[in-house]
């Protein structure tokens, strides 16, 4: 009995959709899954090297102390309390880097829960510092203010800024803090095991990786000969006393690394923020 012309069209269709799907798959590649090496806090009294990069600075807010009103007398929250509810913004050469969270009702706002982070600030930048009363309209200027030579200004006690409208900016500018780690993330391919991010400023990338980079051997022994968790335990366990690599760069260039857990200084863009 023939196929009907319908039946013939809907099998032609469905041929068509597995060959499309197939070849969606196919280009779009297999998915590996990626792997970071551990991060670790500094532990008290120890001594890192090497020191911050000047690049980087620590920023918090530790608090802001705002007058009962504004200069010409009024309430600062038109709707509710008399209190602002504020929030604060670091901006360098006019692009925001950190906002804090609004605080309700309060002249002596601290954000406990802030992001508290290494930022990337070049020297010579235009710092602005801001603090703003929410408000479901619109928000109101609490403080604009330029920080000049904000690198200057990195010491272990905050900075207080003072403000046109007699609010006073208690900001916490610091070299870069450290985390330990040998910085750098890997994928575990079928065969390989490739290099997929690094923090900048860490083991990992002052010993020439690069993203991209292969890793052959591990402890000598060669990665298509381990499986999965066979390589992350050599990883994880040979960070803190000396990792030896063998290592293909991108440029096609091969030759052994040794990797030894040790400061490194990540900017919040790299993901990676430190508790209070």
């Amino acid at each position: 009995m023939l196929a009907s012309p319908v039946t013939m069209m809907c099998s032609s269709f469905t041929r068509i959709a597995w060959i499309s799907l197939l070849s969606l798959l196919t280009a779009c590649g297999a998915v590996y899954p990626e792997v970071a090496t551990p991060v670790r806090s500094v532990p008290p009294g120890r001594q890192v090297e090497p020191e911050p990069p000047g690049d980087l600075l620590y920023i918090v807010f530790d608090k802001v102390i705002i007058p009962k009103q504004t200069r010409d007398g009024r309430k600062w929250d038109a709707v509710g309390g008399a209190a602002p509810d504020p929030f604060a913004k670091v901006l360098v050469n006019g692009e925001e880097i950190i906002k804090t969270p609004t605080e309700s009702d309060t002249m002596h706002p601290t954000w406990p829960t802030q992001v508290r982070a290494n930022y990337r600030i070049e020297p010579g930048a235009k710092v602005v510092v801001e603090v703003w009363d929410s408000n479901p309209i619109h928000n109101d200027p609490i403080c604009v203010i330029t920080v000049d030579s904000i690198h200057d200004k990195a010491s272990d006690v905050a900075s207080e800024l003072l403000c046109n409208s007699g609010a006073r900016v208690q900001l916490r500018i610091e070299s870069a803090h450290p985390k330990i780690g040998l910085g750098l993330s890997y994928e575990l391919q079928s065969s390989a095991v490739k290099v997929t991010k690094l923090i900048e400023h860490s083991p990992a990338t002052r010993a020439g990786l690069a993203a991209g980079t292969e890793i052959v051997a591990i402890q000598g022994k060669k990665v298509a000969e381990l499986d999965a968790d066979q390589i992350r335990s050599l990883i994880n366990a040979n960070g803190q006393t000396g990792l030896t690599l063998d290592i293909k760069l991108p440029d096609g260039t091969s030759k052994t690394v040794e990797l030894k857990e040790a400061a490194m200084y990540p900017s919040v863009s790299e993901g990676i923020t430190f508790e209070r």
